[in-house]
């Protein structure tokens, strides 16, 4: 088996909740060693939910306590001994535990270390708490979500996800950097700006015409039909999207609505988009008497964008990803079987990585102590009694 990106590159991983363990699990996928510094003290709040199970696999766990300074001091070994360091807490946490930047470059210079917060590092706002669905709301994003006339939506949570890969891409980029020029790199990211730049279109909007957007539902805001329909049984639907007038003579055809493309109303992708709320209406009385999966096949084969709404039941079958290997078997610690997702790309055409379940937690305490540091058991014994290691 080839040797995965990031063989050889050891992440201490310092952070919680889910936007830092997402962007180190995929590091971990990509072949890196991560470990990860948790305590009794302060338990990390989401490793008892179920998202805990799959953002953490693959990983080594070790307890340190970080309120006592010899915990501190240990986690400056481990950073000492690696290429990369990922947190996430209040702006402020990490330099007065004497684990900044600045601290760490002193006994690594080649650190690369990669610091989240809400709303970065500096500024005038940095001090207030966030959390990811928290910042949705007060960067634009929430305003934009929902249908026209009703109450603004959280919207989903994209913030935390978001920050981890796009902290994947920077922690690359800075490990190609060290590799090419020799150096560390400090990296200050800031949750709410990389949720803002999801919101380009209505940035310019307003920068440049002055015109907030406003929630578009399901729809598109330059062509029509764009949605969601009813199909036959218990809430079951299907998207449609038909871009251009290609797709639009296909879709007509396919729904025997062949009558729609004489109405001048329909003629071209403007005259639909200004007329849309007569057309769904018309589509959606059509595809209500239709199963979803059954047109989506229909649709799709006559070049018509469509996608039948999936239940979890119908995505944990699917062949599509059952062929691809999506899902992986594991045993977990307490001898179960579990398939998750791995990863939705293949290196070379295979699925190299290989899961591990979540660790418990100080499971890899040992490693770290005896194989990483050289410390003796009864200087272990004396680091568990003072609760240094805890």
């Amino acid at each position: 088996m080839p040797r995965l990106p990031l063989e050889g590159v050891r992440i201490a991983d310092l952070s919680w909740q889910i936007a830092g363990p997402t962007c180190t699990r995929y590091l971990g996928l990509m072949g890196a060693e991560v470990i990860r510094v948790e305590s009794e003290r302060r338990p990390d709040p989401y490793r008892e939910r179920t998202i805990s199970h799959f953002i953490n696999q693959g990983k080594k766990s070790v307890t340190l306590n970080l309120a006592h300074p010899k915990g501190v001091q240990l986690a400056k070994d481990l950073t000492g001994l690696s290429d990369v360091v990922i947190e996430n807490f209040a702006p402020g946490v990490i330099e007065r535990l004497g684990l900044g930047y600045d601290d760490l470059r002193s006994a690594n210079p080649n650190i690369i270390m990669i610091s989240s917060a809400g709303l970065g590092h500096w500024g005038p706002d940095t001090n207030q708490v966030a959390y990811g669905t928290l910042i949705q709301c007060f960067t634009g994003w929430s305003a934009l979500q929902g249908f026209p006339g009703r109450d603004p939506e959280i919207g989903g949570i994209w913030t935390d996800p978001v920050v981890g890969m796009m902290q994947v891409f920077l922690i690359n980029a800075a490990l190609h950097r060290r590799w090419e020029q020799g150096e560390g790199q400090y990296i200050d990211l800031s949750m709410a700006e990389a949720t803002t730049m999801l919101l380009p279109e209505a940035i310019l909007d307003h920068s440049m015409n002055r015109r907030d957007q406003e929630p578009l539902g399901n729809g598109h805001p330059s062509y029509a039909p764009h949605g969601y329909y009813p199909c036959r049984g218990d809430d079951q639907w299907i998207g449609i999207t038909a871009a251009n007038d290609q797709q639009w003579e296909a879709l007509c055809h396919a729904l025997g609505l062949n009558g729609l493309l004489g109405d001048s109303r329909y003629a071209d992708a403007l005259s639909r988009w200004r007329h849309r709320y007569a057309l769904d209406p018309i589509l959606a009385e059509t595809t209500k008497n239709l199963d979803a999966m059954e047109l989506m096949t229909k649709l799709q084969k006559a070049g018509v964008p469509a996608g039948a709404s999936l239940t979890v039941d119908q995505i944990w079958s699917n062949p599509q990803l059952r062929e691809r290997g999506f899902f992986q078997s594991f045993q977990d610690h307490d001898g179960s079987n579990r398939e998750l997702p791995v990863t939705p790309w293949r290196f070379d055409g295979e699925t190299e990585a290989e899961m591990t379940p979540q660790p418990l937690r100080g499971q890899h305490n040992s490693y770290l102590l005896e194989e990483l540091l050289g410390i003796s058991p009864a200087e272990i014994e004396t680091l568990l009694e003072e609760q240094a290691v805890y």
